[in-house]
């Protein structure tokens, strides 16, 4: 790794702020999209580094886009800002650590850009579990120009970056005609009789879906009285699958599914989207290669190869990956307590998320980050690779 001694240097001088802002996080858990204070607290340590800050960004008040640049000309890297919690759960994904890791590894890397040339962007990125702000960023294009982007995602274990699934959400409404069910059930018509065929429906159309598809589906509202034929049912449905163009399709079966049921009770239906289709996340292997060489050199352990393995969760960077060169390698932050593999979206993995241990990993793990970004400013034929491997990735 180049300049690994200023690298640790400049990480050692920085700490102290990056463990102050990841605890006030982790303190004060905050929803998505209403993470007011954890961004204000982002906002004034970049700007006290001399970034230049664009707040409200794309429209979303607690996003913004925080840039640096050199008077020379060269790549531009980007490190993502994520910073919302779990419901009741907190900081069960550990959002806290990646919000300090971002802005770590983009305050360090600004000594990097002045010597080489280029420019360092730390996009803080609201809502990744449940509006996905990373959506309207990458539609409005921001992401376009950038060459080189990382995030690192705290795990029970260090890997290079998954391949992660495509998913879409929608509900499905039934409208019906109520009446009395012992005195005139004939002049009902039964919504909730549709709602049961769709949940048939799917339950038949799984077994014709492939090997990595997914469909979840609940009823949110079924009747109000059982002496009443219902007229009104609901339905929240989410469709995942590897790639997006199968969840498209995925998509489509189930609606046509919903189309289906009402016609046969005489209802009639409706399909509301809350937020866009999620695309599954496409890491550009040529950086995570060199990223899992930094996690062997950094941390002196083997990180898990996933060499471009699908996983079936779902992440916003998915989008991003659409757009730039993209990685989300894995930081490992401890052990469960009975020393078993942890799982994420826990209260003992939100628990974990605000220990020293979990925070002098994630620490540590900012030198992986900028390592691999001097990389992507000094060598060009490794930038270029990475950009290669993106012009010719599959974006169905």
């Amino acid at each position: 790794m180049k300049h690994r001694d200023r690298i640790d240097a400049l990480v050692k001088d920085l700490a102290p702020e990056l463990k102050d802002l990841t605890k006030k996080i982790h303190a004060n858990p905050e929803i998505g999209m209403k993470e007011f204070k954890a961004y204000e607290w982002q906002v004034e340590l970049l700007k006290k580094y001399g970034f230049d800050l664009e707040e409200g960004y794309c429209d979303m008040p607690t996003a913004y886009r925080a840039t640096y640049r050199s008077d020379k000309s060269g790549p531009v890297l980007a490190t993502i800002a994520e910073y919302d919690c779990l419901p009741k759960i907190g900081h069960g994904c550990g959002h806290n650590l990646i919000a300090m890791m971002g802005i770590g590894a983009g305050i360090v890397l600004k000594e990097f850009v002045d010597m080489y040339g280029g420019e360092i962007r730390v996009y803080g990125t609201p809502g990744e579990e449940n509006a996905g702000g990373k959506i309207p960023m990458a539609d409005a294009g921001v992401f376009d120009d950038v060459d080189v982007c990382m995030e690192v995602h705290p795990a029970c274990h260090y890997s290079d970056s998954w391949n992660m699934s495509a998913i879409d959400g929608f509900f499905i409404e039934f409208f019906g005609q109520p009446t009395h069910a012992a005195n005139s059930p004939e002049k009902g018509v039964n919504a909730l009789d549709a709602m049961i065929l769709l949940f048939q429906a799917i339950g038949l159309l799984r077994q014709q879906t492939k090997e990595d598809a997914r469909i979840h589906a609940i009823i949110l509202e079924g009747g109000t009285a059982v002496n009443v034929i219902p007229d009104y049912t609901k339905a929240e449905i989410c469709t995942r699958s590897y790639r997006a163009a199968d969840v498209h399709d995925l998509s489509d079966r189930v609606i046509k599914a919903a189309e289906g049921a009402a016609l046969a009770t005489g209802c009639t239906f409706k399909m509301t989207r809350p937020a866009p289709m999620w695309p599954d996340l496409v890491s550009n292997q040529t950086l995570t290669d060199r990223i899992a060489e930094y996690i062997t050199e950094v941390v002196g352990e083997e990180p898990k190869r996933l060499h471009g393995k699908y996983k079936s969760g779902s992440t916003d960077l998915g989008s991003v990956s659409y757009r730039c060169p993209t990685t989300q390698p894995n930081v490992k932050i401890g052990d469960a307590p009975d020393g078993t593999i942890f799982g994420m979206h826990t209260p003992y993995f939100a628990e974990f998320a605000g220990s020293d241990e979990a925070i002098d990993a994630s620490i540590e793990f900012i030198k992986v980050i900028v390592g691999t970004g001097i990389d992507a400013l000094t060598e060009p034929e490794f930038l270029a690779k990475v950009k290669e491997e993106f012009e010719n990735m599959d974006k169905k």
